[in-house]
């Protein structure tokens, strides 16, 4: 390792960022490597968990720094530290900083020295990266003002603002970083005003339109409001457009629209990758589009959980994404409440009965635009109930790019087995499952159903059949290659989760043994009710570890 230049041994120490104890380990080992271990040790010291008696070491260490005027007769004793350790931040997190020093101060019933400390921080970093402000601060200043400041946050590359904040914070954040490449802000506190020292909700949205606008490279922006009730100016969502050329990722969290859903400004992100909308309200229900846009060339990932979209607005969403969407998330409540509409499946002769006569509304067709536009999704992860299974055949033969398919009852629980087992539904899938087994493309790798779906033995067996012909079929080979030419596709499905199917019976597993999916490495059936301990023991020897344990035999 001592014939390693220095730039390579620090790349290498880079990747134990997180590892502090081989972090400490490293700085041993000679001179050389104690100078590149201890900045990376000290860059974000704050943002590990540590115990009240390390933060005091950690508090103590940064004030054996400040100055005797500065310390006062407050542990005027404190050794010296070796190195300045507060020219090696790099992450100033407010709570964090704060939840360390009152630790620190408990003993002298004093926070005196908090902002002198911060002040401390600001003036000897030479560069801070992320800068996380929280509004339980210990003083009302503006920290962008500090001596120091234009130095150490000229290169911000993250910013996080969370609740209110000191009148003219945001302004100053803008007019002195200019290369922040991710914004995140989040209303958590209620509005009000205090004198001249808390911002109102006007003066900081037209800091955060400062501050957006006065961007050179913006890639990620999150907006989100805890209350539901926070007016986003149009001057934030029009500042969106000024970063066209750079932002790939913008997330709404529990935001209330009030009739005025940003889509012209998102149309203009030509860059755009990633889309996130959760637990937002009020779009406004006309799907207007006015000047010139571009459609989503780029948008790759889509997220709707508990968006409460109208439909059109939905669908149109997905419809300009089109070609490039390649992984969908839509859980809760994706849609808001409408009117039933026709069932499209009425004079289906090929679809069951059942699924004819369900009454549906908009909500029933949550999978019908991936249908329609979307052919090279790769990941899907939806929570779906028995009237929108219609569309599963349809989607899979769609989708022939299509890598995991994840379904979810909305009763899911992740954490909670029993808990989702006792609350889900049955959903009687027997005139759907074959043909479901039909559908599957072969570059289907993860097949999970968090469903209570109740299906015979027999139709099971349909349905592994009809996957092993299917993903077994000889087809031409795609367009661009000798015509005529044919291949055989090769099974890929790895993982098939039933794990909420309490219908599995001894007669279902039976089935395995006659259509064996020989690329399953692992089979979830932990609902299986039905099955007894002599058969699942003669299915686990046949099949090995790939099988999950029944809840009904675990101890």
């Amino acid at each position: 390792m001592t014939c390693l230049p220095v730039e390579c041994i620090r790349e290498i120490l880079e990747y134990l960022y997180d590892d502090t104890i081989s972090l400490h380990s490293c700085l041993l080992v000679n001179r050389s490597w104690c100078e590149i271990t201890i900045p990376i040790l000290w860059r974000n010291p704050f943002g590990r968990d540590l115990t009240a008696k390390r933060y005091i070491l950690l508090i103590n260490t940064y004030m054996s720094r400040l100055s005797m005027e500065e310390r006062g007769s407050i542990d005027s004793t404190i050794e010296k530290s070796t190195f300045d350790y507060s020219t090696f931040l790099r992450v100033f997190d407010c709570e964090k900083i704060l939840l360390a020093f009152r630790c620190w101060a408990i003993p002298f019933s004093s926070f005196s020295l908090f902002k002198p400390l911060i002040q401390h921080f600001i003036y000897n970093s030479p560069k801070f990266d992320r800068v996380d402000f929280k509004k339980n601060m210990l003083f009302n200043d503006n920290i962008f003002l500090f001596p120091g400041a234009r130095q150490s946050f000229a290169k911000l590359r993250s910013c996080n603002f969370f609740g209110e904040y000191t009148k003219g914070l945001i302004d100053s954040c803008a007019g002195m970083a200019n290369d922040i490449r991710y914004i995140t802000f989040r209303c958590l506190e209620p509005q009000h005003s205090n004198g001249d020292d808390l911002v109102t909700s006007d003066s900081s949205m037209d800091g955060l339109a400062h501050l957006i606008r006065s961007q050179k490279h913006l890639k990620k922006i999150i907006l989100s409001d805890g209350r539901l009730n926070t007016i986003f100016k149009n001057e934030v969502f029009d500042s969106l457009t000024t970063q066209s050329n750079t932002l790939t990722v913008i997330k709404f969290l529990s935001i209330n629209f009030h009739e005025r859903f940003p889509l012209d400004q998102l149309l203009t992100c030509k860059n755009l990758k990633v889309l996130k909308i959760v637990n937002c309200r009020n779009y406004g229900n006309e799907v207007i589009i006015t000047g010139k846009t571009h459609q989503f060339r780029q948008l790759k990932a889509i997220t709707f959980s508990s968006s409460r979209l109208p439909f059109e607005l939905y669908r149109k969403l997905i419809s300009l994404a089109g070609d490039s969407l390649q992984t969908v998330i839509l859980m809760g409540k994706v849609f808001m409440d409408t009117p039933p509409l026709p069932n499209p499946f009425t004079n289906n002769n090929n679809t069951s009965a059942r699924f004819n006569s369900i009454s549906t509304s908009s909500s029933s067709f949550i999978l019908e635009p991936f249908v329609e536009f979307c052919p090279n999704i790769k990941q899907i992860l939806a929570c779906v109930n028995e009237s929108q299974l219609a569309y599963l055949p349809s989607l899979l033969r769609s989708c022939r790019n299509l890598k995991r398919l994840s379904l979810y009852d909305s009763k899911y629980q992740s954490r909670s087995f029993h808990t989702s087992v006792k609350d889900m539904q049955s959903i009687n899938v027997e005139d759907l499952l074959a043909r479901v087994g039909q559908s599957i493309p072969s570059s289907l790798i993860k097949f999970n159903i968090n469903m209570n779906w109740n299906f015979s033995a027999e139709v099971f067996g349909l349905f592994l059949q009809n996957i092993n012909k299917t993903l077994s079929s000889t087809v031409p080979l795609s367009d661009g290659t000798r015509k005529g030419m044919m291949v055989t596709r090769s099974i890929q499905l790895q993982r098939l989760s039933l794990q909420f199917c309490t219908c599995i019976t001894d007669e279902h597993l039976e089935m395995f043994y006659k259509y064996p999916v020989k690329s399953l490495n692992t089979l979830k059936i932990r609902g299986a009710e039905g099955v007894s301990e002599d058969g699942f023991r003669k299915f686990a020897d046949f099949f090995g570890d790939c099988v999950s344990v029944p809840q009904k035999f675990r101890k």
